[in-house]
């Protein structure tokens, strides 16, 4: 018999993947703890936040291999009821969850968690790794999903993997360009900033203005006090799921302009 069974509606099912797909590519696995997910990106560049409490509850149901199970999960999208049976044993090798609709259903071991690659953060871990402080934000902006979109698109043809937060006095240009550097985009510019920061640039990893949204995006810089490093924090959401996620840069002084 089930420790916990959850019954998603079609609705709840379909945002309830479109979060591990925002993963798929970027994360082996996903530990999901108390209907929480904060883990870091296979690369160690990012840190995500899916609160899924509204859900999951408080149901803790890791996920390994994800970009190979995703499409068996996927295989249930579209049904007005979704069943997830949770069974918990005392020898972690025989837990499992199953997911099932009124034809079929699925069993899924939980993966041994000393050999998953992304493990969950406790929020003491991040606050260690990220100190935000909100007196030292550098800018703050929305992006609607046009802006997302373009990033996601022209980042995407132009095989690039960063984008660049061009930092002009009091104001700051969001731009990117091809490794050649023969092609040039502007995604946001004149965005204001509360330090002037002169003649410097901050690189961002392209995954982190990739994920699936429905809401704009509240875009986030803080400014390390200490060293020429700043914090990256993105807000927005998936249905009712609310996503955040975390980037560190270095400040780098330029030495030639783009334009």
């Amino acid at each position: 018999m089930a420790d916990r069974t959850l019954n998603l509606n079609q609705e709840e099912y379909a945002n309830f993947i479109r979060c591990l797909n925002n993963l798929k590519e970027i994360c082996n696995d996903i530990d999901i703890r108390n209907g929480f997910v904060r883990q870091r990106s296979n690369d160690r560049s990012c840190i995500f936040e899916f609160d899924m409490e509204s859900i999951l509850e408080d149901v803790t149901m890791p996920i390994s291999d994800i970009k190979k199970k995703l499409d068996l999960l996927k295989s249930f999208i579209g049904q007005d009821e979704v069943k997830i049976d949770i069974h918990t044993e005392e020898e972690e090798s025989e837990c499992y969850f199953i997911i099932s609709d009124q034809y079929s259903s699925i069993k899924f071991m939980f993966p041994a968690m000393q050999f998953i690659d992304n493990s969950f953060m406790s929020q003491e871990e991040l606050d260690n790794i990220l100190t935000i402080n909100e007196e030292e934000l550098l800018l703050e902006s929305t992006m609607s999903n046009m802006i997302t979109d373009r990033i996601r698109i022209i980042t995407d043809n132009f095989n690039s993997n960063a984008i660049q937060v061009v930092f002009d006095g009091e104001l700051a240009t969001i731009q990117t360009q091809t490794q050649s550097k023969d092609q040039y985009a502007t995604f946001m510019k004149d965005i204001p900033t509360n330090i002037d920061l002169e003649s410097c640039s901050v690189n961002l990893v392209t995954m982190l203005f990739k994920m699936e949204h429905d809401t704009s995006v509240l875009f986030k810089m803080y400014k390390d006090s200490e060293r020429p490093i700043t914090i990256s924090k993105l807000e927005m959401d998936v249905g009712d799921i609310s996503v955040r996620v975390y980037s560190r840069s270095s400040i780098i002084v330029d030495e030639e302009d783009w334009n």
